[in-house]
């Protein structure tokens, strides 16, 4: 529908809302007759010269021009000869410079009959190219958030949990998200932590309220507070000259994702604590508290336990994430769900990159035989390379069973002055790892053949260094 024929079918309504289009243009508009008079300004034009709309469209412009409101008239320079688009610098009576472009308006014959002039004060351009500056560096942050609503919109079409230790899982992040406790997601690198997040986000009550994910590890070690907490006009070089809330502003009311928790500097950690203690939160640069009301879910592929112990991580704040720690399992131990996820994966990029490819019987045992250390992120490389050219690369069964050091299949050797801790040690690691052999790498096998709990087996695994025979 033409512009035309909205007026000649619509009239009152046009005439209604028409000027308030206008009024809502960021900068200043101001339309003359001829060089007669004016015919319109907007709102901001008449603020920016201390006049009200109704005493500016009164005035003729030999009026306007005796008030001396600006340092030049542009509408008279266009009506004196300039019949095309210019643009043209000026300054008002009260010291905003401005950057004004003038379009005239001709009738049939080519005579100027209207003149529609756009002006922005020179402190709104800079406010842009601040803006500009401060979202081009801040690229990485919403490329991280981009990623995190990725994952949110393909959270229930990788929801499959056909293994028992998946339905596990699952079961308890659902229990889970009906209450409004921290979460602390633990698990192996690319097993789904951020799904699970996800998962716990759009089950609970603050569903309809924002979900801000940030990975701790993206985030230079000098810009954690600042993102953080936000920070107020001037707090340091290169700040936007309009401030910026932080993170946990923005999920007021929501969930806070903090994916990668281990990796925050240990400073960062003490304040950390504090807002989780207090939901109080303060600026850079700012004096004002501001109380904010957040759900934190965490996640971490660290033994946080061990680097508290360590002195790598603050123990304060360890407990205070550790309220209700679910893991994930990693995708060796969930073998009924490698076929539906990989099915899962090869059908989303068939239709990605319009292909029709179908796996094998062959391809679906060297699926199932692989030891998948990359989990379901390494899985959906491998079926989207796949997709691509034809061809299933993946390492051998035996190339990706877990490594076993030469001898391992032994008593290791050690000398007859080797300490009775140390010769311990390394017989318990030895004699772990040939089980590890015998279950194929798989964790649960290697814990029920050796009698002791899985995540017993975990904290082992983690705290042996590999024997060197």
């Amino acid at each position: 529908m033409g512009l035309q024929t909205l007026i000649e079918k619509y009239p009152e309504q046009f005439a209604r809302y028409a000027e308030k289009v206008l009024d809502s243009y960021f900068g200043n508009i101001f339309v003359t007759w001829r060089n007669e008079r004016i015919l319109y300004v907007n709102a901001r034009m008449a603020a920016s010269v201390r006049m009200t709309k109704e005493e500016l469209t009164g005035m003729t412009l030999e009026q306007l021009r005796e008030k001396k409101l600006w340092l030049r008239s542009v509408s008279r320079e266009m009506y004196d000869g300039k019949k095309s688009p210019f643009n043209a610098y000026n300054v008002s009576k009260y010291g905003d410079e401005l950057f004004t472009h003038i379009e005239p308006i001709c009738d049939e014959k080519g005579e100027v009959i209207m003149s529609a002039q756009f002006s922005i004060p020179k402190r709104m351009l800079a406010e842009f190219s601040d803006y500009i500056t401060q979202e081009k560096s801040s690229f990485r942050n919403y490329k991280d958030i981009a990623d995190y609503l990725e994952a949110r919109k393909e959270a229930s079409e990788v929801i499959i949990s056909n293994s028992p230790a998946a339905r596990l899982a699952f079961d308890d992040a659902r229990y889970l998200s009906s209450m409004d406790s921290t979460v602390l997601l633990c698990g192996e690198t690319g097993t789904g932590k951020d799904v699970l997040a996800n998962y716990i986000y759009h089950n609970s009550k603050r569903a309809s309220q924002p979900f801000v994910p940030v990975n701790c590890s993206a985030i230079p070690a000098e810009l954690v507070e600042s993102e953080f907490f936000g920070y107020e006009r001037g707090a340091f070089t290169g700040a936007r000259s309009s401030g910026k809330p932080g993170l946990f502003e923005m999920a007021d009311h929501g969930t806070l994702f903090l994916d990668e928790v281990g990796e925050l500097p240990p400073a960062m950690q003490a304040k950390l604590l504090r807002v989780l203690e207090t939901g109080e939160v303060m600026r850079v640069g700012g004096t004002r508290i501001v109380k904010t009301d957040v759900r934190l879910i965490a996640a971490t592929n660290r033994d946080l336990r061990r680097m508290a112990a360590e002195g790598r991580f603050r123990e304060d704040l360890y407990y205070r994430l550790n309220v209700m720690p679910l893991f994930l399992p990693p995708l060796r131990e969930r073998r009924e769900d490698i076929l539906p996820l990989a099915e899962l994966f090869l059908a989303k990029n068939n239709r990605k990159y319009g292909l029709s490819r179908a796996l094998t019987q062959e391809m679906r045992r060297g699926l199932l035989d692989y030891g998948w250390p990359g989990n379901i992120r390494e899985l959906r490389n491998v079926i989207e390379r796949y997709a691509i050219s034809g061809r299933m690369d993946i390492q051998s069964p035996a190339a990706a069973a877990p490594a076993v050091p030469a001898g391992a299949g032994r008593e290791p050797e050690m000398a007859e002055e080797t300490p009775l801790h140390e010769a311990c040690a390394r017989f318990e690691q030895a004699y772990i790892q040939k089980a590890l052999d015998a279950c194929g790498g798989s964790v649960s096998k290697a814990a029920r053949r050796l009698g002791i709990h899985r995540s017993l087996l975990y904290k082992k695994l983690k705290k042996s260094e590999p024997v060197v025979q």
